[in-house]
């Protein structure tokens, strides 16, 4: 009869092996997320990274990676500029802005820096988009646009001088369109055919808005830049990782 107890000592040690270990296996769990070509699926430890943050990286990664807003900033015809509002960029602003801010990403260096550097992205873009709407109006609402100074000179001045500066400003951008373009026959006769036209300097201030100025001074925005390295990041939370891509 005494050969049974070390029997059952086994028996309750391997059981309380056994309930120690469910916990441990419990925080593993799965993620599945998408990149530009691929279904992708990890599993990371539940206890050392919550869901949201995951969920959230992801949407600062694929959500939020564009920076523009969708409230127009140019035309590209005189009869669409009613179109523009800075009522709407505002608001549109605000509400993106406070969804960025919000987001619960990884809570490590480089994540934090990515959402800062992205909010960044969002209010440059905001300020000249904002001083370029006004600017269609008020062209000298584009001189409170921090940098660019180039663009300034180049386009902003004769904005504001009007006449023969805008003009001139205009029929110089119209050529080195022209150079770059696969049709600069076409270029040039459109042209040639607004500036016959009695809406002549209607349209020299879209094309020097638009193509001009927005085009130049949007060069100057910090934007993030988006390559291998936040998927590499985001993928040092998961093991396991299963991919199930296009083919190419």
């Amino acid at each position: 009869m005494n050969n049974q107890y070390p029997i059952r000592t086994l028996a309750l040690v391997a059981l309380l092996f056994a309930a120690a270990a469910v916990p441990v296996l419990a925080q593993k769990r799965t993620f599945k997320w998408q990149t530009e070509a691929c279904e992708m699926s990890g599993t990371y430890n539940a206890k050392k990274v919550a869901k949201e943050r995951l969920a959230d990286t992801v949407k600062l990664m694929t959500q939020y990676s564009s920076a523009g807003l969708n409230a127009p900033t140019t035309v590209f015809k005189p009869a669409d500029l009613p179109s523009l509002s800075v009522a709407a960029l505002d608001a549109e602003y605000k509400q993106k802005r406070a969804e960025i801010a919000s987001l619960k990403v990884l809570a490590t260096p480089y994540w934090t820096k990515q959402q800062q550097e992205k909010l960044r992205e969002l209010d440059q873009y905001y300020a000249l988009s904002r001083v370029t709407i006004r600017g269609h109006k008020e062209p000298r609402a584009l001189l409170e646009f921090p940098g660019a100074e180039l663009c300034k000179t180049k386009y902003a001045q004769p904005l504001i001088a009007g006449g023969d500066a805008l003009l001139n400003a205009w029929r110089t951008l119209t050529e080195e369109q022209a150079k770059k373009n696969a049709d600069p026959a076409r270029i040039r006769r459109e042209y040639e055919a607004q500036l016959a036209s009695s809406d002549r300097m209607k349209f020299a201030l879209v094309e020097v808005m638009t193509f001009g100025w927005w085009n130049c001074a949007n060069e100057s925005i910090d934007y993030v830049q988006y390559d291998e390295t936040q998927e590499r990041e985001f993928e040092k939370q998961f093991t396991n990782i299963r991919r199930d891509c296009d083919e190419p």
